[in-house]
């Protein structure tokens, strides 16, 4: 999850990993980032400069769908950039070993973060959520021949300077296109039964099979009573029960399910309750893993998704205010800084304004949307609010979740 600001965010990281570099080697140097014939303007003596002199796109993820994308879904993929640097050290006074000397630590800081991680990245350009795409930016060495050098310091209409080029791909930024979000289908035909499985257990060794949300949802919410089909789970040995262990990507800590969180436990299926803790259990895709009270680590993984719920009033109506209106809802789990959050109405997808901090409120900017009534979804990385009645035969849209826009 990239913004408009990325290409700005990747080359200050880059200018701040250059600017440690060049102060390890010599105390007075400082790294900047200003085209070739302008360098001269500052007061520095002693400069290492870092100039953006190409970007390309990288035509391997030119046609990716985007990561939040449901099955069915669609919308336009991310732009994928290669950005192309120049590394030039300077000496007002002419010592070239001076500018060797800088040139060596700018080059040798780079060496030393082949990929920049999320926390250079968030560090140096907290106004851009680069930090958070799922694509590793990697710092690649180029090596330019003397008919490349020419071109380029003729075109900067300055004398030449030793300088080393490499490139940073790649840097994702997300398109602003809504994307195409059909509701779910309700009702199969007869005759789509689908494969059947069969697996042995007989091994003895504890595995999870399945988490199962209940009425057959897609998510489970806070609060629900999920079941975990197994073998050999050992919740048999009471008067000891099972530990549910719960772990999601944006937390450091897992979080376990023990004692009264344990609704009932048997040796091939545990059902415990998921906890309702907005600020402790964010939205999303987790990993559920059995800890046996005879195991001292868990057993097996499977992955749990967890959705949002929209805490506002609803059904909700807006006016369509032109050129655009914006909407406020509340949700529970708290959505935190780095979560993709959407908006879905209908067959549209509407991206929410940045989240800087945990928060249970969040702000939508609808624009471009006729008057009607509007099926409404609630997505956070990827997982959407409760729509369909699963409980109902046959299923049924539920009512609630409606805006009119008027």
């Amino acid at each position: 999850m990239s913004d408009a600001r990325a290409i700005e965010a990747v080359t200050e990281t880059l200018r701040n990993l250059i600017d440690v570099g060049v102060k390890d080697v010599e105390a007075g140097a400082v790294a900047i980032a200003r085209p070739p014939d302008r360098v001269a303007d500052t007061n520095f003596d002693l400069q290492v400069n870092l100039f953006l002199y190409q970007t390309l796109l990288d035509p391997t993820l030119r046609n990716e769908p985007p990561v939040d994308a449901g099955a069915g879904e669609s919308g336009e993929p991310a732009l994928p950039l290669v950005l192309r640097y120049l590394v030039t050290a300077i000496s007002r006074d002419g010592d070239d070993l001076g500018a060797h000397r800088m040139l060596g630590g700018a080059l040798s800081a780079l060496h030393d973060h082949p990929v920049l991680s999320r926390a250079d990245l968030a560090a140096a350009a907290p106004y851009s959520n680069v930090s958070q795409q799922i694509d590793r930016v990697r710092i690649t060495w180029q090596s330019l021949e003397e008919k490349d050098i020419y071109s380029l310091w003729s075109v900067f209409q300055t004398p030449y300077r030793l300088s080393a080029s490499f490139e940073a791909r790649v840097v994702l930024i997300d398109s602003a296109q809504p994307g195409h979000t059909p509701l779910p289908v309700l009702r199969r035909g007869a005759q789509d039964q689908g494969p059947q499985a069969r697996a042995d257990t007989s091994s003895g060794l504890a595995l999870i099979a399945a988490a199962s949300p209940p009425n057959g949802k897609p998510a489970a919410v806070l609060g629900d009573a999920v079941t975990l089909l197994g073998a050999n789970l050992g919740g048999n040995l009471a008067p000891n029960t099972p530990t549910v262990r719960l772990r999601h990507p944006m937390l450091s800590a897992p979080v376990d399910v023990t004692g009264a969180g344990i609704v009932a436990a048997t040796d091939n299926a545990i059902t415990f309750t998921v906890p309702d803790q907005p600020a402790a259990v964010p939205a999303g895709s987790w990993l559920v893993s059995v800890l046996p009270p005879a195991h001292a680590a868990p057993v097996a993984s499977v992955p749990l998704l967890i959705g949002p719920q929209i805490t506002s009033p609803l059904p909700v109506t807006i006016a369509a205010a032109p050129p655009r209106a914006t909407v406020t809802l509340t949700c529970s789990p708290q959505v935190r800084r780095g979560q993709s959050v959407l908006l879905l109405l209908g067959d549209r997808a509407f991206a929410a304004e940045p989240v800087t901090v945990t928060t249970s409120t969040v702000s939508f900017r609808i624009d471009a949307l006729a008057a009607g009534e509007y099926r409404m979804r609630l997505r956070v990385d990827g997982v959407d609010s409760p729509l369909v009645d699963l409980s109902s035969h046959p299923p049924v849209f539920d009512p609630a979740y409606l805006m009119t826009v008027t």
